[in-house]
């Protein structure tokens, strides 16, 4: 992987500088992959599924899964503020944790877990297992690649998934529907009992991860922060009104942005933007990542959520797949009238270098 020490001490000076709000211009990451998915798209490129096949095979040890990702990266190039970064995944592994099974689909680049519990009750009682072959393999490549690459490879939380979502997927997500109504307090439980594991799985991988061995802390949103930080979540938010996720997630996400020093939210796609207001209202939350969802109109079809964003004095990141895609920054940056407090993660095909310099010069950035 070519990447040098070196190069993070001026990224994290000026990421440090965004997340408290003092950085004059956005955070531009741009990481181009030789043989990345059509379009560029950040969740498509080939090195990934590489990366995942290896956490997933258990029997490679986890020193080589460390040279698969070194070399799987060696395919990459970074650009702006963009960065390599680790982190075990894919969304929704704190299920995984609890007993869930799985499935790794290597063409899709993702693993699937499977409902556990046929009655409700069965998630107001889980725990996480602190045996899981999976938890434990998660703990010791987080270990491993902090060896091995000495400094070279920001280290994060694996993304454990919203809470919502992960009692969705161990109860499925119609019997769930219909216990919102009918078996409210029980939801409740469930609910809270998911967050509590989600500490106890927090707290386990803070203590796993040593800062003295990293350039800083990062995640699945591959910022770079010298606190902890997480990107939070609530997908089947889609399905309920405003007055639901109200009463059964807000008071959680409240709770999640006073555990974790710094948290983004992710807003999902147009069944989740009936919630912004109400999240909005955190003090504690430092920023949301936007993403339309696939089908939906681009990124410049949707000012009011940046105007609500700006206007809270949250922080704003939003994706950029493909050099096709670089004017949605001028016009984000028009909306607003402001560089500050923004961030554009993009990712593309090497061929597509020019481009992407072309926008990082303009920003200030190189």
């Amino acid at each position: 992987m070519n990447f040098e020490k070196e190069r993070y001490d001026k990224i994290k000076e000026d990421f440090e500088d965004w997340w408290e709000g003092k950085l004059e211009r956005p955070i531009i990451q741009v990481t181009l992959d030789q043989a990345s998915g059509e379009g560029g798209d950040f969740f498509a490129s080939n090195y990934r599924k590489v990366i995942l096949d290896a956490m997933y095979d258990f029997d490679l040890p986890v020193e080589e899964a460390a040279k698969v990702v070194d070399d799987a990266y060696s395919a990459c190039t970074y650009s702006g503020d963009a960065i390599p970064v680790f982190y075990m995944r894919p969304t929704g592994i704190l299920g995984g944790f609890l007993g869930q099974d799985f499935g790794i689909d290597h063409n899709l680049g993702t693993v699937w877990f499977k409902k556990m519990c046929p009655e409700l009750s069965g998630i107001i009682n889980v725990q996480l297992d602190e045996e899981s072959p999976l938890l434990k393999r998660s703990i010791a490549l987080t270990k491993a690649v902090q060896d091995y690459f000495d400094g070279r490879m920001p280290v994060g939380l694996p993304d454990f998934g919203g809470v919502m979502d992960i009692v969705s997927s161990i109860r499925d997500a119609n019997p769930l529907l219909e216990e919102l109504y009918f078996e409210e307090e029980d939801v409740k439980k469930a609910c809270w009992n998911v967050h509590e594991q989600f500490k106890k799985a927090y707290d386990m991988f803070m203590a796993a991860i040593d800062i003295d061995k990293i350039p800083g802390y990062t995640c699945w949103a591959t910022m770079l922060s010298q606190k902890p930080y997480f990107v939070l979540q609530n997908d089947f938010s889609a399905m309920i009104s405003t007055d639901m996720y109200d009463e059964f997630y807000l008071p959680i996400l409240r709770e999640e942005c006073k555990y974790i020093p710094r948290t983004i939210y992710h807003l999902d796609g147009p069944g989740a933007v009936r919630h912004l207001d109400s999240i909005l209202t955190v003090p504690e939350l430092d920023g949301v990542q936007w993403i339309q969802g696939a089908g939906a109109p681009g990124l410049d079809q949707w000012p009011d959520i940046y105007k609500k964003i700006q206007k809270a004095g949250k922080l704003c990141q939003v994706f950029i797949n493909g050099a096709a895609e670089l004017p949605y920054i001028d016009y984000i940056v028009d909306l607003l009238g402001t560089t500050k407090g923004l961030c554009f993660i993009c990712t593309g095909q090497s061929t597509e270098q020019a481009a992407f310099d072309e926008y990082l010069k303009k920003y200030n950035v190189i």
